[in-house]
């Protein structure tokens, strides 16, 4: 129970908790062995004349890493992630131990500054392969919650290599340390290990579009055709040129103060062990609070404009004429500021930006900005203090002036960054072969008619005719030819269309005005769409919301939309509420209503926010790709409201009920009464709920005297499922509650002869059933049954008798069976191809394509199917995408299941057989 609270505390989702906990643990050994080899090269090099020697080191360092970088990018492209990550740590372990014989045979500068070369390459090792890993293993969600958390592991183990400083008095405990980090990286070794046997590490992603901008030719050889990569480089230079400064002009004025060696070291160690242990808290505890609260932008910012800040206070520092007594704790105090906010803020959130990149890009960017440009950026500051130290007066006040440069200009890049990031998310998101430019078409294929197209008339037509237009919208063999007419005429149609909207409702008949006012781009047809929005039917406000994709947006409609907004994420708390507590069907009902909702949303988010980017958002969560969905959910959440995205966030998630009613709790306020999501279904019926969630709300429900008035409107109900249910719910209340059923016949007559002709009208086999047969089949296992309700009113009952041909090989295929009962024999003349038994479907291809049966199908003894005809079904698929999108799904999987089989079957090629025999 601790665990699960800790984890929740932490952001860990209950199946990330052992790869979390490996990474940190991994990078736990990782920061033990490199700050143990940082504490023996501080040691060395702080012993003789640190204003040349470090910008020494620095040079020198830098040189070798961008050499190693370098080799590391070869190998990278060569080897394989995994391997890679292994060979890397083996070469620190190595070249630890390559330290310790420096450490014991060398004492002169030369040793020294290899040393700190030998440690910074190290660090830069260690920090590609746990960087690489991870980048891989995480998408960038996980990356936003978790880098923090799994880097922070480095955070103990240097606060306790800090402390082991203090204790160093000569160069034989500094081979203790060494050999102490020899075994750390010997671990992190074995930890590495255990976390490639649990994970797939394979840098592959989705496939992309091209980008159509980027880099210049020039710039592209050390950037990669991303602007991202190109301003993440340079600013990663600037940010290590002004950290490197700040370190140097630490180390440097501790040592003019201490001139004793234990003193000096022992204040290192102190300042160094609160600086890594206020940056472990700040990780842990705070870093992803502060990055929701802030964003990335902000987070960003912080660490150059903490450097302007302490340039300018140093400015003021130099008048103060008790500098000298200030001027330590001004060091300290901007060292361990910038520290604590370089390595609990500035480096996790720096790497999520590599996560927007594809996963080789990642990876290649990541060792470029780490291998090459952040080594740039110490060379340089190496450079600029090698120059100084000669020069005592300017070497007071000149680097901080350089600092100031090198801060503003990572203030201006970092800031570029952030733009290019969004720009690199949309790009991950985006359709892979369409153009940014790309004008939403009409999913219905219609065009706007032109003045040239024939059948166009100059003159206004009378108010019949448009009425009859928009009467044939219903008729399957007009409705193509009156939709483009009425669209031809444009605003002279529009208060006829409007009329129709207001009193229409069948939703079939709704969602085709709609499309024909979403067609007429004019400011009186939005406006149109814009009411049909308002209306308490939410199925009139979705396709009223998909109609307004047409339009550009409007802002002084955004007060409606964010009304209609909280209402939206108001319904989800309350259905939240009801998934609680609700039985499994009823739990799948509302699951579905929870989508319709998240649909909603994005419709109205595309109304407030860029809409290119919400539509491509959209798009990528509902992707079957982890990065992709991941990358759509960054997306929103740096162009939405903050207390927006978390509600939305909390509906996309595969997270427990009770964490998202918490989240809407939190942002919404606990409901001031308990939420009774049937009595609500019940009470709102059709009009907010689809007639499958209605019709199972109606079979859960108890009625009241006070509520039991209810039940007549749905008694008259279009839907057959609401009516079904409906009676059975008056037959209940007669037998089981017969004063409460003598009241609501005494107050509506109507009832009792609704109920003699509801069982005059029954059929054989419910609607309920007809719904449950349908899901209980291979073809639409995976449909909701609220979209399968909308398939019930086009199932033909059908029977056979025993050796009764259902159609012949040749004949014209134009329906779908299901057997309800019996069973049905495909034969291919005298062959018996296949057997079909009850809740089996065949002659599923017809729906599809009008093309002769390759088969005869015979019943064997009494058969009962339903039949499903191509012309409906066709209606059926243009009013709900759902059903075609599984139904190719299917048959997808079948092709595909059908390929393997075939190439399974094919013989081997004559190489690989005369090699197998060979062996």
């Amino acid at each position: 129970m601790f665990l699960t609270t800790w984890h929740r505390f932490l952001g860990i989702r209950p199946e990330e908790g052992k790869t979390v906990w490996l990474f940190f643990l991994h990078n736990f050994l990782l920061g033990i062995g490199t700050i143990l080899v940082y504490v023996a090269a501080n040691v060395i090099l702080l012993e003789n004349n640190p204003e040349r020697n470090l910008p020494l080191a620095y040079g020198v360092a830098a040189l070798a890493l961008m050499a190693v970088g370098r080799a590391y990018t070869h190998f990278e492209h060569q080897l394989q992630l995994q391997r890679l990550a292994v060979r890397v740590l083996l070469a620190v372990v190595v070249l630890t131990g390559v330290l310790g014989v420096l450490v014991a045979l060398g004492h002169s500068v030369a040793a020294a500054v290899a040393i700190m070369a030998g440690y910074r390459i190290i660090y830069l090792l260690t920090n590609l392969e746990f960087w690489g890993v991870s980048a891989v293993v995480f998408d960038v969600r996980q990356s936003k919650r978790l880098f923090s958390l799994i880097s922070s592991g480095d955070m103990p183990a240097k606060a306790l290599g800090a402390v082991l400083a203090v204790l160093v008095h000569g160069h034989t405990d500094l081979l203790y340390l060494l050999l102490l980090a020899f075994a750390a990286y010997g671990g992190a070794l074995l930890t590495l290990r255990t976390t490639l046997a649990s994970h797939v590490v394979e840098a592959k992603s989705v496939a992309r579009r091209q980008r159509q901008q980027g880099t210049t030719s020039l710039l592209q050889r050390w950037f990669g055709n991303s602007d991202l990569v190109l301003s993440m480089c340079l600013s990663l230079m600037a940010v290590a040129a002004v950290t490197t400064g700040v370190e140097y002009s630490f180390f440097v004025n501790v040592k003019h103060k201490f001139h004793d060696q234990a003193t000096l070291m022992r204040y290192l160690g102190t300042v160094l062990t609160l600086t890594y242990l206020l940056a472990m808290v700040f990780k842990v505890l705070l870093s992803q609070f502060t990055l929701e609260r802030m964003g990335i932008r902000r987070m960003l910012l912080a660490l150059p404009i903490l450097v302007l800040v302490g340039v300018l206070l140093f400015g003021g520092l130099r008048y103060i004429a008790a500098v000298d007594s200030l001027m330590l704790l001004y060091f300290c105090g901007l060292f361990l500021g910038l520290e604590v906010l370089r390595r609990a803020v500035f480096d996790p959130v720096f790497l999520v930006l590599f996560q927007a990149l594809s996963a080789e890009e990642r990876l290649q960017a990541h060792t470029r900005a780490k291998g090459f440009f952040e080594p740039l950026g110490m060379a340089l500051a190496g450079f600029l203090l090698f120059a100084l130290h000669h020069l005592p007066e300017l070497n007071e006040w000149l680097p901080f002036v350089w600092m100031g440069l090198f801060a503003a200009g990572a203030l201006l890049f970092l800031h570029r960054t952030y733009g290019h990031y969004l720009a690199e998310l949309q790009h991950a998101v985006s359709r892979r072969f369409t153009d940014d430019t790309e004008v939403l078409t009409s999913i219905s294929g219609w065009r706007q008619p032109s003045a040239a197209d024939p059948g166009h008339a100059s003159e206004v037509p009378n108010t019949e005719y448009i009425r009859g237009l928009v009467a044939a919208l219903t008729d399957r063999t007009r409705r193509r030819g009156a939709a483009a007419r009425l669209v031809q005429l444009g605003e002279t149609a529009l208060p006829l269309l409007a009329e129709a909207l207001h009193v229409a409702t069948e939703e079939v008949q709704v969602q085709r005005l709609a499309q024909v006012c979403g067609h007429i781009r004019t400011d009186a047809s939005r406006r149109v769409l814009v009411a049909l929005v308002q209306q308490p039917r939410l199925f009139g406000r979705e396709v009223a919301l998909r109609a307004l994709r047409n339009f550009d947006q409007n802002p002084n409609d955004a007060p409606t939309f964010q009304v209609l907004m909280r209402e939206e994420l108001q319904l989800a708390q309350q259905l939240l509420y009801g998934l609680a507590a609700a039985p499994v069907e009823l739990s799948r009902a509302l699951n579905y209503e929870l989508t319709r909702v998240q649909q909603r949303i994005f419709g109205l988010l595309l109304q407030l926010y860029p809409p290119q980017f919400i539509a491509d958002a959209q798009r990528g969560v509902a992707h079957a790709a982890r990065e992709r969905q991941a990358n759509a959910l960054e997306i929103l959440d740096n162009i939405i409201p903050r207390s927006l995205y978390q509600g939305l966030q909390a509906l996309l998630d595969v997270l427990p009920v009770p964490d998202k009613i918490r989240t809407f709790d939190r942002l919404l306020g606990a409901p001031a009464v308990p939420v009774l999501v049937v009595p609500l279904v019940v009470w709102e019926g059709e009009t907010g709920f689809s007639d499958w969630t209605v019709s199972v709300a109606l079979r859960h429900w108890r009625p009241e005297s006070s509520t039991v008035a209810q039940l007549v409107s749905h008694l008259d109900s279009k839907s057959l499922l609401v009516r079904e249910s409906a009676f059975a719910v008056l037959e209940q209340l007669a037998q089981q509650q017969p004063f409460l059923h003598q009241q609501l016949v005494n107050k509506y007559p109507i009832v009792a002869f609704q109920l003699m002709d509801h069982h005059a009208a029954a059929g054989h086999i419910s609607a309920q059933e007809r719904v449950q047969v349908l899901h209980h089949t291979a073809l639409f296992a995976e449909t909701p049954e609220n979209v399968l309700s909308s398939i019930v009113p086009i199932m033909k009952e059908v029977s056979f008798h025993e050796g009764q041909e259902i159609f012949a090989k040749g004949d014209l295929g134009t329906s779908l069976y299901i057997v309800y009962e019996g069973e049905v024999g495909i034969f291919n003349g005298p062959q018996q191809l296949a057997t079909f038994k009850k809740g089996d479907f065949f002659g599923e291809l017809a729906l599809l394509d009008a093309e002769p049966r390759s088969a005869t199908a015979v019943a064997h003894g009494p058969v009962v199917a339903f039949r499903l005809d191509q012309e409906d079904f066709y209606d059926v698929m243009e009013e709900r995408g759902e059903v075609l999108r599984n139904v190719l799904r299917v048959l997808c999987q079948r092709l595909r299941r059908q390929n393997e089989k075939m190439q399974l079957a094919e013989p081997r090629p004559l190489a690989s057989s005369s090699e197998e025999s060979g062996k």
